[in-house]
Parts: structure tokens; C-alpha cells; sequence
């Protein structure tokens, strides 16, 4: 797809800054809200990372739950060799898309996705998530969410005026563009919910961080 191979163009372009700027990005609250995210996803045998990017969740999988094994998984070539380096030889990285992932049907205990669910076609994503967890397996979300009107407006401007000028030092303007446009596909608690309960998922776990701009929402398969 068109959108995966462009991810994958801006993500290995900013490998060796891509933390640095997630952490100025989230004014050094993300490795919190990535703990927040795996401490309230179950204990399982297997976890996959959507999106894995440097590796930053599976290091804090592996923290949390030593003896569960993690695959993260990305578009991005060069961002799976980062994270392979910094997580080390236990952990198995794949190039792979979230909407054709290499495992079989019910076989998965939970998977986790940091800051990349609003960048995925959500229906075809939640499919493949459902095929691939089994009953009782959890979807798990961080990501930014649409809270009221003003705070969406407000970070918005802060997105699209302030950290504009230090994005495009790091990114071309389409590659820029592709980030607003993600906060522009993003989705308010409420319909995150109401896409999961779709797929028979239930919410057993939410925190709204960042003034309500940033949920961390996890979705049990109770079918």
C-alpha cells in the first residue's frame, strides 16, 4: 500500500532521532504512558507490538513480563534494526504489515500499539488483530485522541504552528503533512469503543492523559 510505503520512508529517515523527538513531542511523558499501556494489558504467552518502531514497548514488555515472548513488528526496516540492538537477542523483529501479519488464527495473547493505531485503516486493522488473538486476548491502544473541541484545536496549533518549524528540519513537508494528517484521522474514546465493540472486543481498561489529548484504552475479544 501507497501509506505503508511512505511510513516506511519517514521512519527510517528519522531512526537515529525519532525517540529524542517523541520525547520533546510528548514533553517526556511517553515511556510513562508506554508502562501505563503494558501494565494494564494481562499477562499473556505471546504479545505483539504494532508498529514497533525503536522497540521502546517491547523493552517495557520485557520488564514488566519477563517470561512473555514479544514480536514487534513495522514497515520500517531500519527501525527493526534499532530495535533489535536495543532490546537484544530475545525479542524477534519482522518487517511485516498490521493488515497481513504472519501469524496464525487465535494465536496471539494480546497486541500493543504506541502512537500508530490513528495511522492505520482501522477496520482492516482490527480484523487482522481479531484473526490473529485469541478469545479473551487483548487489544491494547496509546494514541492520541480528539478530546473536546478546544484541546483539539488547541494541540492542533501546537502540532501544525509551533512544532512545525522543528518537524520540517527533521522531516520533507510531506512527511510532516503525513503526521497531521494522522492527528486529523484520530478518534475520539467514544468511537475507538464503538469501532472495537464491533469486532466483539469490550474495554476493560482506559486512562485519558495530556488534558484528555492522549488515551490509553485496552479491548478484551469476549466472543
Amino acid at each position: 500500500m501507497a501509506q505503508e510505503k511512505l511510513a516506511a520512508k519517514i521512519f527510517d529517515s528519522i531512526v537515529n532521532t525519532y525517540d529524542r523527538f517523541l520525547n520533546f513531542g510528548t514533553f517526556c511523558k511517553i515511556n510513562k504512558w508506554q508502562f501505563d499501556l503494558v501494565k494494564n494489558t494481562p499477562e499473556g504467552n505471546i504479545f505483539v507490538d504494532v508498529g514497533t518502531g525503536t522497540g521502546e514497548v517491547v523493552k517495557k514488555i520485557n520488564q514488566v513480563y519477563p517470561d512473555t515472548k514479544v514480536v514487534g513488528i513495522d514497515v520500517a526496516f531500519k527501525m527493526l534494526k534499532t530495535a533489535s540492538k536495543k532490546t537484544g537477542s530475545r525479542d524477534l523483529f519482522i518487517q511485516a504489515s498490521a493488515y497481513q501479519m504472519p501469524f496464525k488464527n487465535n494465536s496471539v495473547d494480546a497486541v500493543l500499539s504506541s502512537l500508530v493505531f490513528r495511522h492505520l485503516d482501522d477496520e482492516k486493522a482490527v480484523s487482522e488483530f481479531n484473526r490473529i488473538l485469541k478469545d479473551g486476548g487483548c487489544i491494547s491502544i496509546l494514541d492520541i485522541s480528539k478530546p473536546s473541541k478546544f484541546i483539539y484545536n488547541t494541540i492542533y496549533f501546537f502540532a501544525n504552528k509551533i512544532f512545525r518549524p522543528i518537524g520540517e528540519i527533521i522531516f520533507t513537508k510531506e512527511e510532516y503533512d503525513y503526521f497531521m494528517e494522522s492527528i486529523e484521522n484520530s478518534k475520539t474514546e467514544e468511537e475507538l469503543e464503538k469501532l472495537m465493540n464491533k469486532y466483539s472486543f469490550r474495554k476493560i481498561y482506559s486512562s485519558k492523559k495530556f488534558f484528555g489529548m492522549v488515551v490509553v484504552a485496552v479491548f478484551k475479544k469476549v466472543q
